[in-house]
């Protein structure tokens, strides 16, 4: 199905794109001062809206894909508990995403601590899904 292909391309670009970007921040995120510079805290709240269609998407695809499983009598132990790993792991990951987004965004008392724990299990969780999609489009 071309949508999962197309969802499983923008999840894994997402994903690079997170992971590139944290670790390059503190190559170039601070000025001489050690104060973070705004432009480049720009490419974060830019890559925060991407972060947030990801999360909508990958908590349509694996709600799908959970209820699937559960429908199933014959359900593979693996496939089983990787749905539910990926759910709640999403679901997980939207909790602490949403909150500091909208600090973030529109207040002035984000935590980095959890931005930290946000950018480095994002990439994993998109990366997963999105190589599931495509692999499951290429089928």
């Amino acid at each position: 199905m071309v949508v999962n292909r197309l969802i499983g391309a923008y999840l894994g670009l997402v994903a690079l794109a997170v992971g590139i970007q944290f670790v390059a921040f503190p190559l170039y995120g601070y000025d001489a001062a050690g104060d973070r510079r705004s432009s480049a805290l720009g490419v974060w709240d830019l890559l925060d809206w991407f972060m947030a269609v990801g999360l909508v998407l990958m908590l349509v695809t694996t709600t799908r894909r959970k209820r699937r499983l559960d429908g199933e009598s014959s359900t593979n132990m693996r496939q089983w508990l990787a749905s539910r790993v990926m759910f709640y792991g999403t679901i997980m990951l939207a909790l602490a995403f949403l909150p500091n987004w909208f600090e973030a965004a529109w207040g002035q008392n984000d935590n980095w601590t959890i931005w930290h724990l946000i950018d480095t299990v994002l990439p994993v969780l998109f990366a997963v899904e999105g190589h599931r999609l495509w692999r499951l489009t290429s089928s």
